[in-house]
């Protein structure tokens, strides 16, 4: 878990670091566009590396505490989460195109 936590933390700082790349960029600093793709491709290595590790060997193990009800009930929510988090996202869309 601490090691998970410790990679969650790396994906935050590397995808903060190209984001700001990406802004010193788009100001004209032409040689950020050097630090975007090094950044790039940090996130291109680490995030598989990293959502195996979550989900083979973190999260499937941990299921195995869980009843089969309590399964389907964070499943359900999981569907529910996911739903509202799309319309939202689709609402923010329209508002903008309206604007």
């Amino acid at each position: 878990m601490e090691e998970l936590i410790e990679e969650h933390r790396t994906g935050r700082k590397t995808v903060k670091a190209l984001l700001a790349a990406k802004e010193r960029y788009k100001i004209g600093e032409k040689k950020a566009v050097l630090d975007i793709i090094r950044h790039l491709k940090t996130l291109i290595e680490f995030y598989p590396k990293h959502i195996e590790k979550e989900d083979r060997h973190f999260f499937l193990p941990c299921m195995e505490y869980f009843s089969n009800k309590e399964k389907k009930e964070m499943l359900e929510e999981s569907f529910q989460f996911d739903r509202r988090m799309i319309h939202e996202h689709y609402e923010k869309v329209l508002d903008e195109l309206s604007k």
